[in-house]
């Protein structure tokens, strides 16, 4: 439909411009003048943080490597501390209840 409005125009433009016995003229774009292209100024990527970490502190306490047999409530009373302060410092512990041979567990300060 835009084609054909343009191309009735573009006819009725060079039609009146054909009256008068003269030569045609060129006619001005209907098109507004835009401002040349250039090239995008140069921006830096964004900068993403890393993630969180999930891995134990030791900023806060000691380091223990879970052994066979272990438990929170064990642990907690070797080190004195409760098993909450335990998981607490431990974002990576999902279930207390779940432990694995060799997993590294912040034990907090008392």
């Amino acid at each position: 439909m835009r084609l054909r409005v343009a191309l009735a125009s573009t006819a009725l433009l060079v039609a009146i411009a054909g009256c008068g016995g003269s030569a045609a003229t060129p006619i001005p774009s209907a098109a507004p003048s835009l401002p040349p292209v250039s090239a995008a100024p140069s921006v830096p990527p964004p900068t993403v943080a890393p993630p969180p970490s999930t891995a134990p502190s030791t900023a806060t306490g000691t380091t223990y490597t879970v052994k066979k047999g272990d438990t929170l409530w064990a642990i907690s009373q070797k080190y004195k501390v409760t098993v909450d302060a335990i998981v607490k410092a431990n974002p990576s512990i999902k279930d207390p209840n779940q432990l694995s041979i060799g997993q590294k567990l912040v034990i907090p300060k008392p």
